[in-house]
C-alpha cells in the first residue's frame, strides 16, 4: 500500500516538468481557429508601426470568467516582405510559450473554490460549458510561423490575470533576417 501512494505522490510532482517538455502527452499544438466569438467584447486596442498591425481584443467568459480571460490577437503583416512569427512569450497565460512556460494548470485548480464544484450534475453541466467555451484559448502559441505579405494570423490566448489587460511579446524575424520584439 506505501508503494501505491509512493507512485502516487511521483506522479503529482514529476508532473510540472513534463509541462516543460513538447511531449505527445502535453502538447497542445497551434490550431487556426476559423469560428466566430460569440462572447462579449470587453476592450480593444489597435498597435500599427513599421509595417505591423496587431489588434487586440479582450473578451469576457460566459461560464469560466473565474478562471481565465480570454484575448484575441490579430497580426497583420504589411511589410514589403514576408515576416516570421519566431515566436511568443508570455508572463502569465494558460497557453504554453516560446520558453515552455504554461500555466495551463492553475485553470484547474481555480475551478475547485467554486460551489457548483461540489453539487452533483450542476457541476456537469457547468463543467461542460466551460471546457466547450475554453478549448479554442488553450491551444499553444504559435512558432516559426511565416506571415506572407498582407496576411494575417489570428491567435487566441487565455491570461489568467482576472483584473488586468495583459501583455504579449511577439518575437519576429523580417526577410533580412534582423529579429525584433513587440510587447502589446
Amino acid at each position: 500500500m506505501k508503494k501505491i501512494f509512493i507512485l502516487i505522490a511521483m506522479l503529482f510532482i514529476s508532473m510540472p516538468s513534463f509541462a516543460a517538455i513538447d511531449t505527445w502527452f502535453n502538447t497542445n499544438p497551434y490550431k487556426k481557429y476559423e469560428g466566430e466569438i460569440s462572447l462579449k467584447k470587453m476592450f480593444g486596442e489597435v498597435y500599427d508601426k513599421d509595417g505591423i498591425k496587431i489588434e487586440k481584443n479582450m473578451y469576457r467568459f460566459d461560464y469560466s470568467n473565474k478562471e481565465g480571460v480570454p484575448y484575441e490577437y490579430i497580426v497583420t503583416n504589411n511589410k514589403s516582405g514576408d515576416l516570421l512569427l519566431k515566436g511568443i512569450d508570455s508572463d502569465y497565460h494558460a497557453n504554453k510559450n516560446i520558453t515552455r512556460k504554461s500555466h495551463w494548470t492553475r485553470v484547474n485548480v481555480r475551478s475547485l473554490k467554486y460551489w457548483q464544484t461540489y453539487v452533483p450534475f450542476m457541476d456537469d453541466y457547468y463543467g461542460f460549458k466551460s471546457s466547450k467555451e475554453q478549448t479554442p484559448y488553450l491551444y499553444d502559441f504559435p512558432k516559426n510561423y511565416t506571415i506572407k505579405k498582407g496576411e494575417n494570423l489570428r491567435i487566441l490566448a487565455m491570461g489568467l490575470h482576472l483584473n488586468k489587460i495583459q501583455n504579449l511579446t511577439f518575437i519576429f524575424s523580417d526577410s533580412n533576417g534582423d529579429e525584433f520584439e513587440i510587447n502589446f
